[in-house]
């Protein structure tokens, strides 16, 4: 700010070491272009508050004006910067930041939205994130561009210093954003009212010091950020091969969480009936899991056993120290991959290396994958995890003497032509191949698993595209297969075109002309209902009666929600055919409110938290700002979990770090594993997990 005129500590450490006897304070502001320095009570004019109140004060110091905000302790206070009627041009800016300082006690976590288009004209958002310490002043930014034309692209959270911004990679080539009609700035959750002083809302370029870029190369050959130390960084194969002997050690000398059985189920528990299978029970309003041996079980689990992700290499060779030969002994680790998100910046496929894995060879040598996947099962044992959850590798299923799931797919079929969806667009479930396709499906993924009473169930699909189910079918061609289900249905309520036109307020000339009304009626409204609940069930029942066929002992988990695409007439026909909801539910907590008009156990599928203080450049979905952060807020998590009497259990996303670089799938590189991306628990935050574990049977039954 200009109230406080120096920049962050590490940021000028950083400066002195690469710009020589540069003004710290001079180069804050270079290559800037200033939108408002909140200077004057007119600024007020431009903004928008909703849960939260301005005014201009004098900054500390006596250096000029400020803006001060006040946030109220509501779920996201945010502030609106309106943009002049043609909106602000960005067409030559890398990205748009402003300053805030945190006078409080106690971090605070800040978003800042941009709204406005592409140079083709097409609607854009982009987001970014930040933690400001307490106490501490520093630059909330985003930027414009990660698609491969700006200076890091294929992460979600780039390499800066100071806190790091969050840049979503298009999926279409039209991605950057040139032209704004507004810019948001929010707190989310603050739990109390919180008053912050911001200042310097300005434009920057790709060399100005506000981009905070650090200079080429940036990752070491462990896969790590170079230009900072944490504890647990990696300096040499010998350091890796001395940290896993000792963590082998405390892992044979570590007991485990007390209170559970060999399968982790409540060994102090009542002892209930015997199956030799997994099953549900609902016990005093609660409901429950049932291990073979008929002991309560509550399912925390983690996803993605696996030895890491990939990530690209093609374009980006600068950013890392070093990298396999294609000949070298650690040539087995680069591949190739056709990226889903990240098509434009490569081509459509590109090169990848995996870094986790070799480190694992670095680690254990040539066996590295048995002895991966034996220290994975001796520590989710450890830290009080007692089941294999989604994305894991086959090896892991197959050797696993702990509970694990299995998952599956019903798509790569016809798809509803206008419909979207972050993952895609949704299937056509009453298209004729739809139930051949699911039997195969689950044929080859659930049959091999049939006999194993370790399976807790199956997951089937992932994050689905449910919303706007019955509008999307109705925009589809005539000869869409569920677009000929619904004009069934509404040819046998209605009979004629003109006496639906009467009951949805529409003039469609022909059967064939028939959309959802923009302004619904109770009937369309009723009608579109009945749809969504046809489609879903019948997506639900024909993947039941496929598990039922090949694994008929074991139980049907749903399709992994997400809060966004979940209308309560998918929910409801989930509930009715499925043994358990699933949902991914990102939050720092579980409401207790939620779920709570069905009467079916839930599973989460996925959630996590992450943090910046192990060389990372994104937090994830969550964010704490520390280890310690980060194991208070899964502890409170667990709990509610715990105390919500729907919920049986919650999978935890992921087992390790993503890659610094971004997974070639989409770019994500979070912070959120268990270990890091050279295999180093995060010990601080796993003493909490395994505190959190410890005594929650009780906790839930005494709640």
């Amino acid at each position: 700010m200009r109230f406080t005129k120096t920049i962050p500590h590490i940021l000028t450490v950083f400066l002195l070491a690469f710009a020589g006897s540069l003004d710290a304070a001079a180069l804050s502001m270079e290559g800037t272009a200033a939108i408002e320095t909140f200077d004057s009570e007119g600024a007020l004019a431009t903004l928008e508050p909703k849960d939260a109140a301005c005014r201009i004060v004098d900054a500390p110091g006596g250096a000029g004006s400020a803006l001060e905000a006040t946030f109220q302790a509501v779920k996201r206070p945010v502030i609106a910067l309106r943009g002049p009627e043609a909106g602000w041009d960005f067409a030559t800016a890398a990205g748009v930041a402003i300053r805030v300082e945190n006078p409080g006690d106690a971090p605070v976590t800040m978003e800042i939205t941009a709204f406005g288009k592409t140079a083709g004209g097409k609607p854009r958002t982009i987001d970014g994130k930040a933690i400001i310490g307490a106490g501490q002043s520093d630059w909330l930014r985003v930027y414009f561009s990660n698609d491969g034309r700006g200076p890091y692209w294929g992460m979600h959270g780039i390499p800066v210093i100071g806190p790091v911004s969050r840049t979503m990679p298009g999926m279409a080539a039209e991605t950057r954003l040139t032209t704004a009609s507004s810019v948001t700035v929010a707190v989310r959750e603050p739990g109390k009212e919180v008053r912050l002083l911001l200042d310097d809302f300005v434009t920057f370029e790709e060399d100005s010091p506000v981009a905070f870029l650090v200079p080429m190369p940036f990752v070491d050959k462990f896969g790590q950020y170079i230009q900072a130390e944490w504890p647990g960084k990696i300096h040499s194969e010998a350091d890796l091969r001395a940290r896993h002997e000792k963590e082998l050690a405390a892992l044979e000398a570590a007991p485990v969480v007390a209170g559970q059985d060999a399968l982790g189920g409540w060994a102090d528990g009542p002892q209930l009936e015997a199956t030799g299978w997994f099953r549900t029970e609902k016990r005093d309003g609660k409901w429950w899991l049932v291990t073979p041996e008929g002991h309560l079980f509550l399912s925390w689990g983690v996803n993605c056993i696996y030895p890491g992700d990939m990530t690209f290499i093609t374009g980006r060779k600068s950013w890392f120290e070093w990298l396999p030969e294609k000949d070298g002994p650690f040539s087995e680790f680069l591949g190739s991959h056709r990226a889903l998100m990240l098509a434009d910046a490569i081509g459509g496929e590109g090169q990848t290396v995996r870094f986790y894995a070799m480190n694992q060879k670095r680690t254990f040598g040539d066996a590295w994958e048995q002895e991966f996947r034996s220290l994975a099962f001796k520590r989710l044992r450890a830290w009080g995890f007692n089941t294999i959850a989604n994305w894991s590798m086959r090896e892991a299923l197959e050797e696993s003497t702990m509970p694990f799931t299995v998952t599956t797919g019903s798509g790569g079929g016809r798809v509803l032509e206008a419909s979207s969806g972050y993952w895609g667009k949704m299937m056509d479930v009453f298209d004729p191949e739809f139930p051949v396709r699911v039997d195969g499906n689950v044929r080859r993924d659930a049959a091999p698993f049939a006999a194993n009473p370790l399976v807790v169930g199956y997951f089937v699909d992932n994050e689905m595209s449910w919303v706007a189910i019955a509008s999307s079918t109705l925009s589809c061609p005539p000869e869409q297969p569920a677009r000929v289900v619904f004009i069934d249905r509404l040819k046998a309520k209605y009979e004629t075109v003109e006496a639906l036109n009467a009951a949805w307020g529409i003039a469609a000339e022909s059967w064939d002309a028939v959309r959802l009304p923009q302004k619904e009626t109770s009937a369309s409204k009723a009608d579109a209902e009945e749809f969504e609940y046809a489609f879903a069930h019948h997506y639900f029942q024909t993947i039941a009666e496929a598990i039922d066929k090949y694994a008929p002992n074991q139980l049907y988990l749903g399709c992994r929600f997400t809060p966004v695409y979940c209308p309560k007439p998918v929910l409801q026909a989930c509930a009715d055919v499925v043994d358990v909801v699933s949902i991914n539910f990102y939050l720092p907590q579980v409401p207790p409110a939620i779920l709570s008009d069905i009467d079916k156990p839930v599973v989460i599928g996925e959630f996590h938290f992450g943090a910046l203080d192990r060389g990372m450049f994104h937090t994830g979905l969550c964010a704490a700002a520390n280890q310690d952060e980060r194991g208070k807020l899964y502890g409170q998590y667990v709990r509610s979990v715990a105390e919500h009497p729907n919920f049986v259990g919650c999978h935890w996303f992921k087992y390790t770090d993503q890659p610094l670089t971004g997974r070639s799938l989409d770019g994500e590189n979070y912070s959120i594993g268990l270990v890091t991306g050279v295999d180093v628990p995060h010990e601080t935050f796993l003493k909490y997990v395994k505190d959190a574990h410890t005594g929650i049977y009780a906790h839930r039954q005494n709640h």
